[in-house]
């Protein structure tokens, strides 16, 4: 799902839910690729554009009706793309923005694009609904230079900072710049972009293989896309909850919810039984994570459009892959009042509505099964 949101003005530059069911519904002609060249050495990031090759420019469409334009190059050294932007106004004021939004239209339908936003005085914060966190927007290093009516910038931009990206496959990356242009009073230039309904006009870039594989990371297959975060890697399956995670230290329960689930919810605080760590038969040890938000009210309704999820994880030093991701509370099941693994690998959550449901440890996950089931 491209569910990039930056603003009324962009709302049809940035990649969008519709434009996805679209995609899946009447799949699209392969685009044509332009491979986002290696650098010799990083660009200094001074706004200083004569060290950085124009190997890669990205230009938007001639318009008769713009007071601006800009050219865009692009490149990548070890695990940092690279991106130098040059712009000309006829009018360059405080108010005029240059917006950076990176998608990586195959990381899996929950993935989402990336916002950046610069002006003459350097870095703008991210809009709040562009989805891009405040970690990835401090990675992100960018030196400037104004000069009469020209701005320009350079930005580097390292692997972390960037939005989920294909774990395996093509690189392919849209790159689109939107350049803001605010004149006098009362006059406000149509915005100027290289990209037009969340994709690149022409051919869309694609970063090679050795960027991704410079990050040695080695997700279990299943895993569409990766994603940095502060403490390690997330990687994702076709749905929205974390299947994969590398950390950056061994994991322990505390980090395990820092990274798969920040907003991770206290199991005795929504009356929830559920133990921290469980053990499967060959001793290793499973980690359980509870996220959502408790259905239950305390004027004791229940609001059906909320769940409790339980995650487990198996855990090995520095790495958890997802096991078992199930309702820990629904207004249907109740509230789940014990999880058990008995020493043959059989998992049971009993509910307080009624219902026992049972899984079975399948060689490297849990499947339910019927067996016992009330």
């Amino acid at each position: 799902m491209r569910s990039l949101v930056v603003s009324a003005l962009l709302s049809a530059l940035v990649p969008g839910a519709t434009f996805a069911q679209e995609k899946e519904q009447a799949p699209a002609k392969p685009r044509p690729t332009k491979s986002v060249p290696s650098l010799a050495r990083a660009p200094k990031l001074d706004g200083n554009l004569k060290d950085f090759p124009a190997t890669l420019t990205v230009k938007p469409p001639a318009s008769v009706n713009a007071s601006a334009s800009f050219t865009v190059r692009a490149g990548w050294r070890k695990d940092t793309l690279f991106v130098g932007v040059e712009a000309t106004d006829d009018q360059l004021q405080a108010a005029d923005v240059l917006t950076l939004t990176l998608f990586f239209p195959d990381a899996g339908p929950t993935a989402i694009g990336h916002t950046f936003r610069f002006a003459f005085d350097g870095k703008r914060a991210s809009p709040p609904d562009s989805g891009t966190s405040r970690y990835a927007q401090q990675l992100v290093d960018v030196g400037v230079q104004r000069k009469d009516n020209t701005l320009a910038l350079e930005a580097a931009i390292p692997a972390r900072a960037l939005p989920r990206f294909p774990a395996e496959g093509p690189l392919t990356l849209d790159l689109c710049l939107t350049y803001e242009d605010v004149d006098a009073a009362g006059s406000t230039p149509p915005a100027v972009s290289n990209c037009k309904d969340g994709g690149m006009l022409g051919e869309v870039l694609r970063l090679p293989d050795d960027f991704r594989k410079g990050l040695k990371l080695k997700p279990p297959k299943g895993v569409i896309g990766l994603e940095g975060q502060p403490d390690g890697w997330l990687g994702y399956g076709i749905l929205h909850y974390p299947d994969w995670v590398e950390a950056d230290k061994p994991l322990t329960h505390e980090l395990l919810e820092v990274l798969v689930a920040p907003k991770s919810v206290d199991a005795a605080s929504v009356g929830v039984n559920l133990p921290q760590t469980l053990s499967l038969p060959n001793g290793k040890p499973l980690l359980a994570v509870l996220s959502g938000e408790s259905p239950y009210m305390a004027d004791g309704t229940c609001d059906a459009d909320k769940e409790l999820r339980l995650g487990l994880y198996l855990v090995k030093g520095k790495t958890a892959q997802r096991v078992l991701e199930w309702p820990a509370a629904t207004c249907a099941l109740g509230r789940a009042t014990s999880v058990v693994l008995d020493e043959e690998g059989a998992l049971s959550i009993r509910y307080s509505n009624g219902p026992t449901i049972n899984f079975a440890w399948s060689d490297d996950h849990f499947e339910q099964t019927e067996l016992g089931k009330r």
